[in-house]
């Protein structure tokens, strides 16, 4: 009778210890948080494990870096946007790309120092960004070297650029 009260008390105990598959839903939780600001459309942004967006966003600013059109051509999409630190471009792809190679013409090189990224997707699939932080070394055909901090929001779609916001911090002098 002690063996078997053994063997059943362990039994217990193991069938306690096993891990169960605890039901998961997608529902979301209701916040009931009081925010200073009440949400025009609640995003639900969530980080996308889908690294093609980030390879974009890198790639195009290793072509960047390089000063090449050609690659940077090809990660943009039909139609672009871009609102830079006292620039502001609405546009086709060969628009921009004309004005940036008349940008490159003035610069002797870039130097990039990636610090992190990180890539997002909204609940409904419909956006997808690609925010980027890092260091930019810039020399000039006449000698001038500006460092900058940066951020970039890179807007994705189908693979392609849509849209770049970027913010620059200057150097304390």
């Amino acid at each position: 009778m002690k063996k078997i009260s053994f063997l059943l008390l362990m039994a217990l105990c193991f069938g306690a210890c096993q891990n169960k598959d605890t039901k998961t839903t997608d529902a979301e939780t209701a916040d009931t948080t009081k925010y200073p600001y009440t949400f025009k459309k609640v995003q639900g942004w969530k980080i996308n494990n889908d690294h093609k967006n980030g390879l974009t966003a890198l790639s195009i600013i290793k072509s960047f870096e390089n000063m090449d059109t050609a690659t940077m051509g090809k990660l943009l999409a039909d139609s672009v946007w871009f609102n830079l630190d006292g620039y502001k471009f609405k546009g086709t792809r060969i628009q921009f790309l004309n004005q940036i190679q008349g940008e490159f013409a003035k610069m002797s090189s870039f130097k990039i120092d990636m610090e992190d990224m990180a890539s997002v997707i909204n609940k409904d699939k419909s956006e997808e960004w690609v925010s980027l932080w890092y260091k930019q070394v810039t020399s000039t055909k006449d000698g001038k070297i500006d460092t900058i901090q940066l951020y970039n929001d890179f807007k994705i779609k189908d693979g392609k650029v849509q849209g770049l916001s970027e913010y620059i911090q200057h150097p304390m002098k």
